[in-house]
């Protein structure tokens, strides 16, 4: 993710049972908290053919 240019601290991922309302509720909680802390997104300035671009090119490496 960061060497797409996403940064890892904006992606979020719960595994949660529909059982688990109040857990539902602190992992929004906690992702929005997470988010507005990330600040504007990098990419949303950017041209969507110049991210799509950047997207495509940029080698993942392992």
């Amino acid at each position: 993710m960061e060497k797409r240019g996403f940064g890892s601290r904006r992606v979020n991922m719960y595994w949660l049972s529909s059982a688990e309302a109040e857990k539902f509720v602190k992992s929004v909680e906690d992702a929005y908290e997470k988010v507005k802390r990330s600040g504007p997104n990098p990419l949303k300035s950017m041209d969507i053919k110049k991210v799509k671009q950047k997207i495509l090119t940029t080698p993942i490496e392992e």
